[in-house]
């Protein structure tokens, strides 16, 4: 199985799965993970979550059910480097999945959106059997391209099915069963991640669950370890680091696109984030993951 040969952060022939290498430590620095099952391969991570710290390595994976805003410590050497994968959830399969399980969800309010928990070997062999099928299709072979397209969703799905079945499951039950806790406010977040740009108000968000503001914001808080407001912010932010680090926009356009009027507002803010200026931020993150100012690497 040939992983990635050089520090990336790579798309593969099958859209829901990435992968990650690095080969230099990064101290505590803010990321922002959209729903996703995180397998690490070689390598450390640490996260950051509120109080909580979730480690995930070659023992362990890692779940977030939401958009998730955190910090990430990263353990990686150019002997040992980090090589992870991370597989979005892909809500059409998973709802699909829970609808033929015909478990009843629990409606729990306590119900973590984000854990770590440790990594099964029928997990790592799905995965293997994933990568396998994934790395002769990104050069090109033909058969390999066809089975990733008739093949990919059903390993997915393996995947999915497993980590159902795990031991913190149930927070992918919820997500995709009307009406629980958790679908419930990621229906809100999903709203918050579509209008982020524009101006949101905190009480509508909470009109539209049968919520008072201040119960609202609590269970938010809850859930994100923020508030709304500070959600909206740091995901602005988060997105205009996007802007400028795969579309190649500067500090001024990516602070227009994600809703700042001024652009030194944008940068004294980013910096308090992310402790560097735009363009500090940017190189450090081109070259963490062997990116020139061109282009993003495309591999497996």
């Amino acid at each position: 199985m040939r992983i990635a040969t050089r520090p990336c952060l790579a798309t593969t022939a099958l859209p829901q799965v990435k992968i990650a290498k690095v080969e230099t430590p990064s101290a505590r620095h803010p990321v922002l993970y959209n729903p996703s099952i995180v397998i690490v391969l070689q390598g450390s991570k640490k996260g950051y979550i509120g109080d909580k710290v979730c480690t995930y390595d070659a023992d362990n994976y890692f779940v977030t059910a939401i958009p998730m805003q955190f910090e990430v410590e990263t353990l990686a050497t150019s002997r040992d480097p980090l090589i992870s994968v991370a597989i979005s959830i892909d809500l059409l399969i998973l709802r699909a999945m829970v609808l033929e399980l015909n478990r009843r969800p629990q409606r729990d309010k306590t119900i973590e959106a984000y854990y770590a928990t440790p990594l099964t070997l029928e997990i790592l062999d799905s995965l293997h059997r994933l990568l396998n099928m994934l790395a002769p299709a990104s050069e090109g072979n033909q058969q390999s391209c066809l089975d990733v397209k008739m093949l990919g969703p059903s390993l997915l799905r393996e995947i999915y099915y497993r980590v159902l079945q795990g031991p913190h499951g149930k927070a992918l039950y919820e997500l995709v069963t009307r009406h629980t806790h958790l679908s419930d406010m990621s229906g809100v977040i999903d709203l918050i991640h579509e209008k982020y740009a524009t101006e949101l108000c905190v009480e509508d968000m909470a009109k539209s669950l049968n919520m008072s503001s201040t119960a609202f914001h609590k269970h938010f808080k809850e859930l994100t370890s923020s508030s709304p407001i500070q959600y909206v912010k740091i995901l602005r932010l988060h997105k205009a680091k996007i802007f400028m680090v795969q579309d190649g926009l500067n500090a001024s356009q990516a602070a227009e696109k994600v809703g700042y009027n001024s652009l030194s507002q944008f940068s004294r803010e980013f910096k308090r984030m992310f402790g560097m200026s735009p363009l500090e931020e940017v190189s450090r993150t081109r070259a963490l993951f062997g990116m020139d100012a061109e282009h993003v690497m495309t591999a497996v």
